[in-house]
């Protein structure tokens, strides 16, 4: 777990799968996905995986965080940022 803190790739992986998270739910909930059939489909398959992501992917950065006595990558606490900021518009804008 002290590699993955201070490991440059997986930082730049966790930053981009939380902007995709954000602009993700932010699509979803300004387009009406059940317009086209293939797009309601997609969106019903990986709405449950996303969700789980949204969730799960703080934990991990938490845990990280934690195990490494909060010496990070400052990409993880930009993509906790990001990540605290879409499940604070899920809860409240989108609710």
């Amino acid at each position: 777990m002290k590699n993955i803190a201070q490991n440059n790739q997986a930082a730049n992986t966790i930053l981009i799968v939380s902007f995709f998270i954000l602009l993700y739910w932010n699509f979803v909930h300004n387009f009406d996905m059940y317009q086209y059939a293939v797009a309601g489909a997609l969106y019903e398959m990986s709405a449950l995986l996303v969700a789980a992501g949204t969730f799960i992917l703080p934990l991990f950065i938490l845990i990280v965080a934690l195990v490494s006595k909060f010496k990070l990558n400052v990409k993880y606490y930009i993509a906790l940022s990001v990540l605290a900021i879409t499940i604070t518009l899920l809860f409240t804008v989108y609710n």
